[in-house]
């Protein structure tokens, strides 16, 4: 199938104004925990932050939030290659590694590994998130170092309500295993707790690997006097098999041995903060996490490109993280200034098997003290103006200042609201990228980017909607010089497009929503997993206990590659889920879907092809 005519009509459905789907912009200080939760501004400034929901969790059931996060405009995201298989998310263009991933303010980000400092989707159930937030933009002014082209945050979930409540939730595949997870909360009138603990297993239906994965979490949070105390704790594992990266996959691979892979996270944070009633706010937060993760690939035959020694690896990382606040508001203005210090701790002790053992072992720590200030001034005729500027310096080492500045107008009351916003970012090289005893380089310097959008957000009689262009600039970018066999700072890359996205009701308990992306890259070799398009479309319907839905996904043709093949274009498609779902007086959902009804067997990776039709069977209960 050619891609190109699927992908106009999904173009064509979504010609109108678009916005960001699943939820609405979203601003800062609507979460009860926000003294821990900070993705785009410690001000209230609206950063054009998308939102994908819980709803959005229970209708897909996915087992990761890859599934999730590929919905939102902008966003492409994806295994790369089986259950197990590496984590793929670009915002904008940008590469995985460029994005910071937080949950309920923590990092989560490795730059142990050999992906740069990337994070593990396959580490989290999504059965304990509430919603995701995606700042589609630079945000090192706010997060500092790894926020070079934006911030996902994973805020799960808490007990809002007063009372006991027991929960449950989960599913079971036809071809593609199953999901399960528990959780009891209790709230009072000044607080409350969740605990949850969850287990997923991918079964052996996919010839690409196997994923299991078990998650224990909690989330208290009480008041005392004028200020709010927030704890959370997790722990998760995993373990799988698979085929490695560029090796062609279970169809194209010609040494059959399985990857074997196993990790785990371990995070605890506390914050206190006072309540956003008070005109002085002072907020203090604390945060500690330890992951490991375990690695045995076996060797990758010679094909177009040159072969890989089997490896083993054994990574540890552990970050402590404070962060200390004051916000206050003077006249029409809300300030917040503070700072932040950070340690990372990571080493990697292996080996590469060239007929005899190589070791390969590092160690690396760095600490980084950090200053910041923040700024949202609300003028005449609905004009809003922000700004924020942090500096970061690297105890023993170099500073770095970064900035943003925004601004919105609401032109009429309920009526359209225009935005822009410039934000510079960097991203330090990861431990690995300077530590590695055969191709680090302890002389490489930071990643830069200079991100730009502006856009429309229209509210509609059923729905909103909007349009987004954007720009960005990565400059500096760590690249892998063959004949230096190291890694070096070269690279420059530009990303631009447009985006948007739409919810519509329809009347009758009908409704629309949809999102679609067009991306422009300007880089002197293909950049692999950047389709130029992409897209989704939801029809919904709902009716007393009765719910259904169904969606069509897409994109275009996408750069990729693999030992066995060398540079290739992977064709694009269409993919299409349906779905009912029943609930009961006593809060029980009940959903039957049918997943890639049209059996789809497109490859997210070369030589592994995405998972086929099934029957889902899902059960939720809250």
């Amino acid at each position: 199938m050619n891609p190109a005519t699927p992908l106009a009509v999904l173009a064509a459905l979504l010609a109108m104004p678009a916005a960001q789907v699943q939820a609405q912009t979203q601003t800062q200080g609507s979460d009860p925990d926000d003294s821990i939760v900070v993705t785009a501004s410690r001000t209230g400034a609206d950063a054009g932050v998308s939102v994908a929901g819980r709803e959005a969790v229970a209708r897909r059931q996915p087992a990761t939030l890859l599934d999730i996060l590929d919905e939102l405009p902008g966003v492409t995201a994806f295994q790369t290659g089986g259950p197990a298989g590496g984590s793929f998310l670009t915002i904008r263009g940008g590469e995985p590694n460029f994005t910071t991933v937080l949950i309920d303010g923590v990092r989560l980000n490795d730059p142990t590994n050999s992906a740069g400092g990337a994070f593990d989707f396959t580490l989290l159930d999504p059965l304990v998130v509430e919603r995701i937030e995606v700042a589609p933009t630079a945000a090192s002014a706010i997060h500092g170092s790894d926020a070079l082209s934006g911030v996902v945050q994973i805020i799960t979930r808490n007990s809002a309500a007063a009372g006991l409540h027991p929960g449950g939730q989960g599913w079971i595949d036809s071809r593609y295993g199953g999901a399960a997870s528990t959780s009891l909360a209790a709230g009072w009138n000044s607080g409350g707790v969740i605990a949850a603990g969850g287990h997923y297993d991918s079964g052996d239906g996919d010839p690409a690997g196997t994923l299991r994965r078990d998650q224990l979490f909690g989330h208290a949070r009480q008041t005392v006097g004028s200020f709010r105390v927030a704890v959370i704790g997790l722990y998760a594992t995993k373990r799988g098999t698979g085929f490695p990266e560029d090796s062609g996959g279970p169809l194209l691979a010609v040494e059959r041995s399985p990857e074997r892979t196993s990790g785990d996270v371990s995070l605890a944070a506390v914050s206190v903060g006072r309540d956003p009633a008070f005109k002085l706010r002072p907020s203090l937060s604390l945060a500690w996490s330890v992951q490991h993760g375990d690695s045995a690939i076996p060797a990758i035959a010679p094909g177009v490109l040159d072969g890989v020694p089997a490896t083993t690896a054994h990574d540890r990382f552990a970050r402590l993280e404070g962060i200390a606040t004051l916000a206050g508001d003077i006249g029409p203005a809300t300030l917040s200034v503070g700072g932040a210090v950070l340690r990372e701790d990571g080493r990697s002790t292996g080996a590469l098997d060239f007929g005899f053992p190589l070791p390969v072992t590092f160690a690396r720590t760095r600490v980084t003290h950090s200053g910041f200030a923040e700024a949202t001034v609300r003028g005449p005729a609905g004009l809003t103006l922000d700004g924020a500027v942090r500096y970061d310096t690297l105890q023993g080492g170099d500073g770095h200042w970064t900035g943003r500045g925004g601004l919105r107008w609401q032109v009429a009351s309920n009526g359209p609201r225009l935005f822009a916003h410039i934000a510079s970012g960097y991203k330090r090289p990861s431990l690995y990228a300077l530590g590695h005893p055969l191709i680090g380089n302890p002389a490489l310097a930071p990643e830069t980017s200079r991100s730009i959008d502006a856009g429309v957000e229209i509210p509609l009689r059923r729905g909103q909607a909007s349009v987004t262009v954007f720009d960005n600039r990565f400059r500096n970018l760590i690249d892998f010089d063959a004949a230096a066999f190291r890694l070096v700072n070269r690279a420059r890359v530009g990303a631009r497009g447009v985006e948007g996205a739409v919810s519509l009701g329809l009347g009758g308990g009908w409704s629309v929503a949809g999102a679609l992306t067009y991306l422009s890259l300007d880089s002197a070799t293909p950049l692999r997993g950047r389709p130029e398009w992409s897209g989704n479309l939801r029809l919904l319907w709902a009716r007393g206990p009765w719910r259904a839905d169904a969606t069509l996904r897409g994109n275009s043709d996408v750069n990729d590659s693999a030992i066995p093949t060398g540079a290739r274009i992977t064709p694009g498609h269409l993919e299409g889920d349906t779905g009912l779902a029943y609930r009961t007086g006593d809060n029980v959902s009940v959903r039957l879907a049918l997943r890639n009804i049209g059996d789809n067997r497109s490859w997210n990776a070369v030589g592994t092809n995405a998972p086929g039709r099934s029957v889902r069977l899902s059960l939720l209960w809250e």
